[in-house]
């Protein structure tokens, strides 16, 4: 279905009106706003409109609104119960339930005169409503290939607005299955999973009173400015980057995005916290050349990170601050069920006194190469270890 360029009246002096005039003035507005939920939004469910289950146990739909493929609002001002006679008029134990235009033709009581009683288009008043469509349940139908639309009308993009209601498009509303016991009330199942919502069609979405941005898959060449006031931002260009998300930061003259995606990669600036479990699939936790300082700001956090100290470069596994709580690293597995240690290192020592880490090994001990210590012999170990390390030691005193 093609669309219609908007036509509006040219008003001048002493102009005879006709019924077209009038016609076209209405027609005028209903295509601008119908176009502007299509070109700037997408079609579908606004608000309400949720199928919900009643006290009695019987399937309800909310008031609501939605927007249909050709831009015609569709308001539902009251509950629709959904009983057991409509699934007895189908013959089914499955409906699909749908929102479709009407367009309800009435006349104004308060009219003196009525014009035309037998003809049914010479009405008073045209009155835009929705109506709850049911369809026998088959296979899940397509909810963004509605039936009753033509082929044609699905192609993008969608600017045709025409008026008839029996232009269909009806909007999905969900599936209700009833369930039948052998005694006593039917049961009623309720799936929405397939609902279609109104989108928003923009590359840039900006918050009216400050740096907020999100870009999508905008890919600026050059710097972006927004002004604010007397407050001026600067937007950071990159024309690799997909989507991006940036917030106001007061110490940095040109905004980098906190979180930007590229074909290949996911940025994020700052800390990021993670509720939950992280599982890198296919890929490797990398650390890269360490910023200025020894430590980053772990606030006293068991971290991993990299340094560079005078020492040389360090990939670092930090148990954090021992002020609250003594604590400890432990490598270990799971078997049946349970977590067994193989290697722990506790650390203990009040805050600011000496820390003591002890190592402990679950299992055997192969070491390939030296042990270094400034005497081994003297350290804490049971006797027979320690007469065993003596005996190492002596012997390779002997053979140097």
């Amino acid at each position: 279905m093609s669309a219609i360029p908007a036509s509006r009246v040219n008003y001048f002096d002493r102009q005879y009106l006709r019924l077209a005039e009038l016609t076209d003035e209405q027609s005028y507005h209903l295509q601008l706003r119908r176009r502007h939920n299509l070109s700037h939004h997408s079609w579908g469910i606004v608000v309400g409109l949720e199928i919900l289950r009643q006290d009695d146990g019987q399937p309800v739909v909310r008031p609501g609104l939605a927007v249909d493929g050709y831009g015609r609002e569709l308001l539902l001002l009251d509950r629709r119960v959904v009983g057991r006679e409509m699934f007895d008029r189908f013959g089914t134990s499955r409906l699909d339930l749908w929102l479709e235009y009407r367009l309800e033709l009435a006349d104004d009581r308060s009219a003196p005169v009525e014009c035309g009683a037998s003809d049914p288009n010479r009405r008073y008043r045209a009155t835009e409503r929705a109506e709850i469509v049911a369809t026998r349940g088959g296979a899940r139908p397509d909810p963004r290939r509605p039936p009753g639309v033509p082929a044609t009308a699905l192609e993008e993009p969608l600017l045709a607005t025409p008026d008839d209601p029996r232009c269909r498009w009806p909007v999905y509303l969900g599936r209700i299955v009833m369930e039948i016991p052998a005694s006593g009330v039917p049961a009623f199942q309720i799936d929405t999973a397939d609902r279609v919502y109104v989108g928003l069609n923009a590359e840039l979405i900006d918050h009216p009173g400050n740096a907020s941005r999100i870009e999508l898959g905008r890919r600026p060449v050059h710097p972006d400015v927004k002004q604010i006031g007397a407050d001026e931002f600067h937007y950071a260009a990159d024309s690799t980057r997909d989507f991006a998300v940036f917030v106001p930061d007061a110490e940095s003259a040109e905004l980098q995005p906190t979180l930007a995606i590229y074909g290949t990669a996911t940025q994020i600036r700052g800390a990021a916290e993670v509720h939950g479990n992280l599982v890198l699939d296919g890929a490797s936790l990398q650390f890269p050349d360490p910023s200025a300082g020894e430590m980053p700001a772990t606030d006293g956090h068991p971290a991993i990170y990299r340094a560079s100290t005078s020492a040389g470069d360090e990939l670092r596994i930090d148990v954090g601050n021992l002020g609250n709580a003594d604590r400890a690293l432990v490598i270990g597995m799971t078997k049946d069920g349970k977590f067994q240690p193989a290697i722990e290192v506790h650390f203990a020592g009040l805050a600011g006194g000496p820390v003591k880490p002890l190592v402990t090994v679950h299992g055997e001990l192969h070491i390939e190469g030296t042990i270094k210590s400034a005497d081994i012999r003297s350290r804490t170990v049971t006797a027979d270890v320690a007469a065993l390390v003596s005996g190492m030691v002596q012997t390779a005193m002997v053979s140097n």
